[in-house]
Parts: C-alpha cells; structure tokens; sequence
C-alpha cells in the first residue's frame, strides 16, 4: 500500500506527498522544474498532529502566521 499526492505551488514549484507503507512515515519532496530542491520524513503521528492543528486553528478563526494568519482570535 502506498500513496502520491502531487501538489502544484504557485511559484511554479512541486511538491510530492508520498506515504510509502501503512501506518509509515510520510515523504514530502519539492521539485523546481527537473531538480529535485529537498526531502524529508514526518513521521505519521506527526502528519496527524499538524492536521489537527490545522483543524482547530480554522474552526476557531485562531491568527497564526502560517495557517490563518488574518485570524480574528489570538493563540
């Protein structure tokens, strides 16, 4: 079981979201046309702790630099 995810970036970069096992580790690579620019590992527990910060700094209109940064409440 594996998964791919291809995300075009509005530089004109790629990012590539790969998860190669269950339960493993995920792979993020970013690309600049044919050159491959980083890699790196988030390990699954991670991924899910983002995606739920993610979630909650939405829901509750939280300003954050990243995620929502013309948020209404502070963190």
């Amino acid at each position: 079981m594996g998964g791919h995810i291809e995300i075009p970036v509005n530089n004109g970069d790629t990012l590539y979201v790969t998860q190669v096992s269950k339960n493993g580790d995920v792979i993020l690579n970013k690309w600049d046309g044919d050159a491959q620019t980083y890699e790196y590992n988030i390990p699954g527990g991670d991924l899910v702790m983002l995606l739920n910060l993610y979630r909650y700094v939405k829901e509750n209109d939280m300003q954050n630099d990243f995620i929502n940064p013309y948020g209404k409440n502070k963190e």
